[in-house]
């Protein structure tokens, strides 16, 4: 009876592999780790070819590795500041992880059940197809969650170029490639191959000599003058954010950072939910805050809830105040942390997990920039900079990213640079500057190559003055969108398709000759 389990040493090399590629993410930042670990990955499933359910195995373990110690800061979210007990947390937090993994184990399913065969082409075409397909598919199931993609390890590696291209999953489908190659350049080694050897080597010095040629090409260009701005990280608790008691304190805070800025900056920048209580309940105070900002000729934008018109709901927003008015509603919510899905049917299950805005509304799918003068702004709110394909937009004249986050919600971990690093691989896509506004940190100015020119300190009050230029142009990305990577999915595993149907062919044609041959293959 043939093992459908791997054996406990590729079992363990897998768990390992996966936890290595977390290093490959910030803070860390080893990118070659995320060319490494995949090929590590491939060549434990050519080890169990064609077994699917050992490398469905393989894969499953290499996604406990990578998402458990990738995204543990769940736990965090869920037990330090969502109050659930620990038990509960720790449950939470190893379903969603296990979910993850389901991800990569199907890649290895897939790939040793379709492509059963060891062929250049299932290393180079299915496997890097097949893996960024899942990618795509993770940042869409279940309302999606796009963390960890490897692309985004790559904000400082010469495959950075590939992303104004073809976004975040071009520079996951360029490191899968480079790790296939790896991994054939071996065996060619082991087979003595040389020829072949030199051939992906050369290939693979392309794909990374083509993507730092890349880098260099402006795909847009400065419009009008640079900008003042002021960031302000009010680092208040957040044990003390939403509480009643403590809201003059948080209001204060902000003021008090931001009363020397008036006039200073064109535009001052609050975090989200800086203001924690409804606009309808505290008109009086932005009604000050926007006499300021028109008497100093100053923008200020600040996060705020508002409460919608049925008065059943709040959307996480964020307004424009001074001489531009302008409001914009969260589009994508966080399940369970912004809103309850199924609500009517876990309402009484899920009732002590009193999270704040736990029961917020989604905002209209399709809204207008915010406007300051004649810059147009594309906002988003925390967790929405995360998905390439939410926050696409062919709007040439866009001249800078916001985000506004509070990412007090996840304590001092990885999840904080992480964020920051996703909103870095925007600023690549779009080819134009990200101004990243968090309560606690890391309040960030990125420009269009992903380069962090200012920050603040994590967990310190503190306000990031900074210029930043404005610019005009659209990048192939933004002009295509998804179609191009869909045609190569199809276009690759057409291919390798082709390819193991050609090596079948010849295997069975070899196997009939031995027999006529009266030899034993």
């Amino acid at each position: 009876m043939k093992k459908s389990l791997p054996s406990l040493l590729d079992s363990s090399v897998a768990i390992l592999l996966g936890i290595s590629l977390t290093f490959a993410f910030a803070p860390y930042k080893i990118f070659p780790l995320a060319v490494l670990a995949p090929a590590g990955l491939l060549a434990l499933w050519l080890r169990v070819s064609p077994s699917p359910k050992k490398a469905f195995a393989l894969g499953y373990l290499f996604g406990l590795g990578l998402f458990g110690s990738g995204v543990y800061w769940v736990f965090i979210s869920i037990h330090v500041f969502g109050g659930v007990p620990i038990p509960l947390a720790i449950l939470i937090t190893m379903g969603f992880i296990a979910i993850l993994a389901m991800f990569p184990a199907i890649v290895g399913y897939l790939t040793n059940r379709f492509f059963p065969l060891l062929t250049t082409e299932k290393l180079v075409y299915a496997f890097p197809a097949i893996w960024v397909f899942f990618e795509w598919m993770r940042g869409l199931l279940f309302t999606g969650f796009p963390w960890l993609f490897l692309g985004y390890s790559q904000t400082h590696s010469p495959l950075k170029g590939y992303a104004p291209l073809l976004s975040v999953y071009g520079v996951s489908l360029a490191l899968t490639i480079s790790s296939a190659l790896l991994v054939n350049t071996f065996i060619r080694y082991q087979q003595k191959n040389f020829k072949s050897l030199y051939q992906n080597l050369l290939a693979l010095a392309i794909i990374w000599m083509l993507g730092g040629v890349l880098s260099f090409i402006p795909w847009t260009i400065p419009e009008g003058k640079p900008l003042s701005v002021s960031l302000v990280q009010g680092n208040i608790p957040q044990t003390i954010k939403w509480s009643p008691e403590h809201l003059q304190f948080s209001l204060e805070r902000y003021l008090s950072l931001t009363e020397p800025l008036w006039g200073k900056s064109n535009i001052i920048i609050w975090p989200e939910a800086a203001v924690p209580i409804p606009l309808q309940n505290a008109e009086s105070f932005i009604n000050r805050l926007d006499e300021k900002a028109r008497a100093s000729d100053t923008a200020l934008i600040l996060g705020i809830p508002i409460r919608t018109a049925d008065e059943k709901g709040y959307y996480n927003a964020i307004i424009t105040l001074g001489a531009d008015k302008g409001v914009y509603t969260k589009r994508h919510l966080v399940p369970f942390g912004e809103y309850t899905p199924l609500s009517n049917l876990l309402a009484s299950t899920l009732k002590f997990m009193d999270i704040p805005m736990s029961e917020l509304v989604a905002g209209r799918v399709n809204q207008a920039p915010l406007m300051i003068g004649k810059t147009k702004i594309l906002p988003s709110i925390c967790y929405e900079i995360a998905f390439p394909d939410l926050t696409r937009s062919t709007d040439k004249s866009i001249g800078m990213l916001l985000v506004v986050t509070n990412d007090a919600w996840f304590g001092d971990s990885s999840a904080e640079p992480q964020h920051l690093q996703m909103a870095a691989m925007r600023a690549l896509e779009f080819g134009k500057p990200v101004l990243f506004v968090s309560n606690d940190g890391i309040t960030a100015i990125i420009n269009p190559q992903a380069q962090i020119e200012k920050s603040l300190p994590r967990q310190e009050s503190a306000v990031l003055n900074g210029t930043i230029q404005p610019m005009y142009g659209i990048t192939p990305w933004l002009k295509n969108g998804m179609d191009p990577m869909i045609f190569l999915f199809v276009f690759f595993l057409a291919i390798a398709t082709l390819s193991n149907k050609r090596a079948a062919r010849q295997s069975t044609t070899h196997i009939n000759k031995g027999a006529c041959d009266g030899r034993t293959i």
